[in-house]
């Protein structure tokens, strides 16, 4: 086999495009619909209670 069937290599470009494309239109989802449902709701870090000094 010193030579690559050109079906192969077009089967291998489609496979690439596809996972590109799919790539794309996941992360455009995401950017429009990947935010919290709840706005109202505080943010995990504002509920962490932070720890007074150390008394002397």
């Amino acid at each position: 086999m010193d030579r690559t069937p050109k079906t192969a290599i077009r089967g291998m470009m489609l496979y690439v495009l596809a996972l590109l494309v799919l790539g794309i239109l996941a992360g455009a989802l995401y950017t429009i619909y990947g935010h919290p449902g709840d706005p109202s709701e505080p943010p995990a870090a504002a509920t962490i209670q932070q720890k007074g000094a150390a008394p002397q």
